[in-house]
C-alpha cells in the first residue's frame, strides 16, 4: 500500500506541475471568466438594438387587394409583421414588382382573390416564412369576412381566434425539459474529461518506457502498484483540474452574471448539486475504466507514434459511446430498453447510467448497482492491465497483436502458477 501512495504521489505532481496542464488550466479559468461576462454582453447588445430599431427607418410592406376592406387589411398585416410599415397600395403586379427591386418596398403582397394571392420578393430567402405568414393572415381576414356575414364582428372574431390557452404541467417524476442542457454538458465533459486524462496515463507510461525509468520501476515495485499508483494519481490531478474550473465558473457566473440571466433562461440551466456529485461519480468509474486499458496498450509502445495505433480502438470505442449517448437524448429515448441494457455494461454504463439518473426517475438501487458492477470491472481490467504491464514494459520493437498478448498473459499465468 506504501508504494501506491508513493507512485500516486509521484504521478499527482508530475501532472499537476507540469507546464502544459497549467497553461489549459489558466487558459480554461480565463474561458470561464469571460463568458461570465456574456449574458451582460448580450443584453447590451439587445438594447443598443432595440435603440437603433426605434431610431431606425422601418421596411415598407406594401398590400394591394380589392377583396378585403383595408382597414381589415393593416390591423391583420400589422399584427404579423409589427416591425415592419404597412402601406396599403393600389397598383398593379407590375408596378409593385419595380418597386420591390428597386428597393422601395421590402416585399409585396397582391390579394387577387379572397385565398389567392401573388408574394413579390426581392430575394426569396430559404430560411424565409414570410409566405406561411401571409397565408394565415389571408386565411384571418377570410375567416373574419366570412363570419361577419352571419352578424359576427371583426372585434368579436378577433377576440375568438386570440383566445390564449393556459395550462400547467404537473411532472410526478424528473422533468427532463430543465435538466437537458446541463445534462447534455456534463455529459460532453465526462467525455473529453475521460478521453483527455486516459490520454494522460497513456502518455505517461510511453515517456517512463522511452527514458528506460519504467525497468527501474518494475524493479522497486510490483506491476500493480505501478499501475493502481499511476491511474489513481493522474486521476485526482484531473479531479483537482475540474474542481478548480467548477468552482471558477460557480464563482464568476454567480458574480458577473447574477440578475442578467431572464427568469425563463435560467430554469433551463440550473446545476443541481445531486447532478453535479453524479456526474463525479461517473466521471471517476468511466475514467478508470478507460484509463487502464489506455495504460496496459501504452506499455506496449516503443515510441510515441505507437501510441495512437495502440490507443485508437478504445477512443473509437470511447467516441461510439457517447454518440450514442447524443443519439439517445435527441431521440427521446432515455426511457428505452435499451438504454436501460446500456447502463448496466461497464463501456457504456458510465455515461447511460449519469444520463438516466438524472434525466429520468430512476430508484437509488440501480444506480448503486450500476455502480458496483462498474467497481468490479475496473478491478479486474486494473488487475489484467497490470498482468500486460509486466510484460509490455521490457518489450521493445513492432507493438505485439491482441493474439499474441493472449498467449503472452497465458504464459505469464503458467509460470506464477508453477
Amino acid at each position: 500500500m506504501k508504494n501506491i501512495i508513493k507512485i500516486l504521489k509521484f504521478e499527482y505532481l508530475s501532472c499537476v506541475k507540469n507546464k502544459a496542464f497549467i497553461i489549459v488550466t489558466f487558459f480554461l479559468m480565463g474561458v470561464m471568466l469571460l463568458s461570465a461576462f456574456l449574458p451582460a454582453l448580450v443584453m447590451g447588445l439587445l438594447s443598443e438594438d432595440e435603440e437603433d430599431g426605434e431610431n431606425k427607418e422601418k421596411p415598407v410592406i406594401a398590400i394591394s387587394s380589392e377583396v378585403y376592406d383595408q382597414a381589415l387589411i393593416k390591423s391583420e398585416f400589422e399584427s404579423s409583421f409589427s416591425e415592419s410599415d404597412i402601406k396599403i397600395s393600389k397598383e398593379s403586379t407590375d408596378d409593385l414588382t419595380k418597386k420591390v427591386d428597386s428597393g422601395d418596398y421590402e416585399f409585396a403582397v397582391k390579394i387577387n382573390d379572397e385565398l389567392k394571392f401573388t408574394y413579390i420578393t426581392a430575394n426569396n430567402s430559404l430560411f424565409s416564412e414570410n409566405y406561411e405568414t401571409i397565408s394565415d393572415v389571408v386565411k384571418s381576414m377570410y375567416t373574419v369576412k366570412a363570419l361577419d356575414k352571419y352578424g359576427i364582428s371583426q372585434a368579436e372574431t378577433d377576440k375568438i381566434m386570440n383566445t390564449k390557452v393556459t395550462f400547467e404541467t404537473v411532472t410526478t417524476g424528473t422533468d427532463q425539459s430543465k435538466n437537458y442542457l446541463p445534462v447534455y454538458i456534463l455529459m460532453c465533459v465526462l467525455f473529453m474529461a475521460t478521453m483527455t486524462y486516459g490520454q494522460l496515463v497513456a502518455q505517461s507510461v510511453v515517456s517512463e518506457k522511452n527514458s528506460r525509468a519504467m525497468e527501474l520501476l518494475i524493479t522497486c515495485a510490483k506491476p500493480t502498484h505501478l499501475m493502481f499508483g499511476k491511474v489513481i494519481g493522474s486521476g485526482l490531478a484531473g479531479l483537482t483540474q475540474l474542481a478548480v474550473l467548477l468552482l471558477t465558473a460557480l464563482v464568476s457566473f454567480g458574480t458577473f452574471s447574477s440578475g442578467m440571466i431572464p427568469d425563463e433562461i435560467s430554469k433551463y440551466i440550473q446545476l443541481p448539486a445531486s447532478t453535479v456529485l453524479l456526474a463525479l461519480l461517473f466521471f471517476l468509474l468511466g475514467y478508470f475504466m478507460f484509463s487502464f486499458i489506455l495504460g496496459a496498450l501504452a506499455s506496449f509502445a516503443s515510441k510515441s507514434e505507437d501510441l495512437n495505433t495502440l490507443t485508437s480502438p478504445v477512443m473509437i470505442v470511447l467516441s461510439a459511446v457517447y454518440m450514442i449517448m447524443v443519439f439517445m437524448c435527441t431521440g427521446d429515448m432515455v426511457d428505452s430498453t435499451f438504454m436501460t441494457v446500456l447502463s448496466y455494461f461497464p463501456i457504456s454504463a458510465p455515461m447511460a447510467m449519469f444520463v438516466r439518473a438524472t434525466m429520468t426517475d430512476i430508484a437509488v438501487w440501480e444506480i448503486a448497482l450500476s455502480a458496483v458492477v462498474q467497481i468490479i470491472t475496473i478491478y479486474l481490467l486494473g488487475m489484467l492491465a497490470a498482468a500486460i504491464y509486466k510484460i509490455g514494459v521490457l518489450m521493445y520493437g513492432n507493438p505485439p497483436k491482441f493474439g499474441e498478448i493472449i498467449k503472452m498473459l497465458k504464459m505469464q499465468r503458467k509460470a506464477n502458477q508453477k
